[in-house]
């Protein structure tokens, strides 16, 4: 029982963790122009969604055939080629382009680390290899490995978490809390949607807790709460800090080239604290990771279940090959080119997340008229809310990379 039961919330740590990426920090320069009250508005709602989204997949996952199934299976059952096409070509794109960027983001830490703590300097091309040495191999040791070295993980984060918002905590004015432009939050929504975004582990989960389905919703509620415990704790933090806008604002950090790093470099001149660059990067460095694991366990299965490849020692050498070659090719010679993909997550994730899985669970009630195991209350109305959902988002998403909404200011 005891087992069943650190199963149960080593799951609800990968999901949360999958959520939760080294982005989070960035959060509040997103949304903080459109005013405290609205943005923890957009936050409730967003979760509400993305937690709608997360509960039609593990529906549309439980009423497909087989114990090793992913979206390419569940596609191919249900909406046919057309369906496993769209699948296919959204995962990778989505999938590769996060890898894309946390192996960037990986090998610059471990660069910096290996600076820090032993005074030898190292390129970020040569930490990135390091980091997907240590860090990616650990995937051919499957859901278990992973479960148990991403606690640990998440043990660092919560804890860097706590003193870092425990040592920033007193210099919050509760002025800052007044004031914003909610128009401001509409670029902002694909960035909380994305941010809520731990779908990529529930077919892996199922096959985990070998398709519990008590274990997999206490799972997926509970893993989702963390974030969202995050995010809010975090904006109430950052937005208490700063002001609206002047020389230490949530303007002049959100218009720099590189926000999160202004981040950092104004907090340690407020704090006048230098180990406060130390404690983000050890925030940074657990976020990043435990998101990690997640995407390429992910990834890992997906690639099996597209491929028809076995997890022998043979075919677990292929899948990493698979797995980490194009990410790592454009991480190295060509960052830019996954970046530009990275800036249409939000698509891929409605699609993925939102669309497909609405069109699986839609054909199995209404069209093959099956009555599963577990369903999704809500009816059509909610599964129509869901597309009209994604919709926005892709909308929003598109209009938000070509320049077409308000926003507060503009990076530069």
């Amino acid at each position: 029982m005891r087992f069943y039961c650190r199963q149960t919330l080593g799951s609800a740590f990968l999901v949360g963790g999958t959520a939760i990426g080294a982005g989070m920090l960035a959060l509040p320069l997103v949304t903080g122009a459109g005013g405290f009250f609205y943005s923890i508005l957009t936050f409730l709602l967003v979760f509400l969604f993305m937690l709608a989204t997360l509960f039609f997949l593990l529906e549309a996952t439980l009423m497909t055939e087989g114990t090793n199934v992913n979206l390419i299976s569940m596609c191919n059952q249900r909406l046919g080629r057309v369906g496993a096409f769209i699948a296919w070509v959204s995962f990778l794109l989505l999938l590769y382009s996060v890898a894309a960027a946390y192996l960037s983001g990986g090998g610059s830490l471990v660069a910096n680390m290996i600076q820090s703590f032993f005074h030898f300097s190292v390129s970020t091309n040569c930490g990135i290899v390091i980091f997907l040495f240590i860090f990616g191999g650990i995937v051919a040791f499957e859901t278990k490995a992973i479960d148990l070295l991403n606690r640990i993980c998440m043990i660092g984060l919560i804890a860097s978490f706590i003193f870092l918002c425990i040592s920033v905590a007193p210099q919050i004015k509760m002025d800052h809390y007044r004031g914003g432009e909610p128009q401001f939050l509409l670029v902002a929504i694909p960035v909380i949607a994305l941010s809520f975004t731990s779908h990529i582990i529930v077919p892996s989960l199922r096959n985990y807790l070998r398709g519990d389905i008590a274990k997999l919703k206490r799972a997926l509620l509970w893993g989702s709460v963390i974030p969202l415990v995050f995010y809010l704790i975090w904006e109430w933090v950052i937005v208490g800090m700063f002001p609206l806008s002047g020389p230490h604002s949530l303007e002049s950090i959100g218009s720099a080239a590189y926000p999160v790093a202004r981040l950092i470099d104004v907090l340690n001149v407020i704090l006048d604290a230098s180990w406060i660059v130390t404690v983000m990067e050890l925030f940074s460095f657990f976020s990043l990771v435990t998101s990690f694991f997640g995407v390429a366990l992910s990834l890992y299965d997906f690639l099996s279940d597209g491929l028809g490849i076995q997890k022998t020692t043979k075919g677990k050498l292929s899948l990493l090959v698979f797995m980490f070659t194009p990410p790592l090719f454009f991480s190295l010679f060509y960052p830019n080119g996954f970046v530009v993909a990275l800036s249409y997550a939000g698509i891929f994730v409605a699609i993925l997340y939102g669309i497909l899985p609405g069109l699986i669970v839609w054909h199995g009630r209404y069209i093959a008229k099956e009555r599963g195991e577990f369903r999704v209350v809500g009816g059509k109305l909610l599964l129509l809310l869901i597309f009209l959902g994604s919709l926005a988002i892709i909308v929003l998403q598109v209009a938000a990379t070509r320049g077409w909404l308000p926003a507060p200011y503009r990076n530069g």
